[in-house]
């Protein structure tokens, strides 16, 4: 009873995640005609990396041997995946992720509350996570987002206990989930060099010493997770490397999208015209080629930097207002543009989330002060800038690592924008 007390909030932000995963799971389901496999099974790949490794063919996501080993992946989610779906098959599998998808609302709820100190606010973000359709739609399909999220936000949470203790047992566990957030999506990849710099800076000059120590020993661990599998593409690409994902991005997102804007053609023709199946499908740009094709694309930014200027623009636009409702209702097999006002007022809320936000983010950090308010400010901006390069492709998925400090930065702005109206009206 004391711990139904104590966690009350808890239980209630969890329990109603999960029914809202699965009420998203049955909506999807029926859409594809009871069809499991359809409805989890994402487009990124790791289903089919997943069972290649499974099946012994190696890190490939061939249909058929020889089996090529993949370049943009990482291992995190595919052994993971890979484990499950060999004890649990597909539908135990996806289950038992929605499941343990119902976790990432509490630990928004927490990271809401510790930046705001108020329970309010934590209690809101919560529900709002536990409610948001992008979380639901991700917490069945076999994507990154999940697992992502579980190692991200815990890592993030321990950052705040390390900042306020300056312990090296919270410094490891926290190097620790942000080794394995990186393994699982490469976009967290240069957080350890922003992070690094608020180590020092929080030891100072009288304790130096224990500061490099504490960032050696910070590195060191990442690097310790990291170092398997870049030593494994060295082997197989001849080059160092975590993955391929941003000259490959950059080439089959940005480049075409740039070139579109600057043409007045449509995104998908430029596609078409401008990769070959072989580059659109991820089996050429590798390691060992990836710094030509980040050329290339960046010669065609460099060439157009009105549109790219354009396009960058729209993505950050995207990545703050997007609501991901539209994706849910195409996932469910109805048509977008018939549920029109919902898709309106949705987009509207995010709008005005957003620009709270900017208010309350202005205000924290005015009245904090403090490392952890250039942190976390500067963790958004990193996640909305890396999103940049998917251009068009640019959606919610982005966002959710820093939906817990947006909602917080909100609620943050509401009140001060309310507080500043009653004094201008009495």
């Amino acid at each position: 009873m004391m711990f139904l007390r104590t966690y009350r909030a808890e239980i209630i932000v969890g329990l109603l995640a999960l029914v809202a995963h699965l009420a998203c799971f049955a909506f999807v389901l029926h859409a594809n005609d009871g069809s499991v496999l359809n409805t989890v099974r994402g487009d990124d790949g790791y289903f089919e990396l997943a069972k290649n490794v499974l099946a012994g063919n190696g890190f490939s996501w061939g249909s058929s041997a020889p089996y090529a080993p993949n370049p943009l992946r990482t291992p995190g989610f595919v052994y993971a995946l890979s484990g499950l779906l060999g004890i649990f098959g597909v539908t135990g599998a996806a289950l038992i992720q929605l499941v343990l998808a119902s976790a990432i609302p509490i630990f928004g709820m927490w990271i809401a509350r510790h930046i705001s100190t108020s329970q309010k606010i934590g209690y809101l973000a919560g529900a709002i996570l536990a409610l948001d359709p992008t979380l639901a739609l991700l917490s069945f399909q076999f994507y990154t987002e999940t697992l992502f999220l579980l190692l991200f936000l815990p890592w993030l949470l321990l950052t705040f206990r390390y900042l306020e203790r300056r312990d090296a047992l919270t410094l490891a566990l926290s190097a620790t989930f942000l080794g394995f957030a990186i393994l699982t999506k490469t976009s967290a990849q240069y957080i350890p060099l922003i992070f690094i710099p608020f180590i020092l800076w929080h030891f100072g000059k009288k304790d130096w010493r224990r500061g490099i120590a504490h960032a050696s020993l910070y590195l060191l661990i990442v690097g310790a997770i990291l170092t398997p599998w870049v030593v494994r593409n060295a082997y197989t690409f001849g080059v160092p490397g975590l993955s391929a994902q941003t000259p490959f991005v950059l080439y089959t997102n940005l480049a075409p999208a740039v070139l579109s804007v600057a043409k007045n053609s449509e995104f998908a023709d430029e596609v078409k015209t401008f990769l070959t199946p072989a580059e659109y499908k991820g089996d050429v740009i590798t390691l060992a080629n990836g710094s030509d094709y980040r050329k290339s694309a960046i010669d065609i930014v460099l060439a157009h930097p009105v549109e790219a200027i354009y396009v960058a623009s729209k993505s950050l636009v995207t990545f703050f207002t997007n609501d991901g409702f539209y994706t849910l209702l195409v996932r469910g097999g109805y048509n977008p543009h018939e549920f029109l006002p919902l898709i309106i007022v949705a987009r509207l809320l995010w709008v005005a989330i957003t620009l709270a936000a900017f208010v309350g983010a202005l205000v924290y950090l005015l009245k904090q002060r403090s490392a952890l308010a250039i942190l976390i400010i500067l963790l958004v901006l990193y996640f909305a800038l890396t999103s940049t390069i998917a251009a068009f492709g640019t959606n919610p998925r982005y966002r959710l690592p820093v939906d817990p400090i947006i909602i917080a930065f909100a609620s943050i702005g509401c009140m001060y924008i309310t507080t500043l109206l009653r004094r201008r009206t009495h």
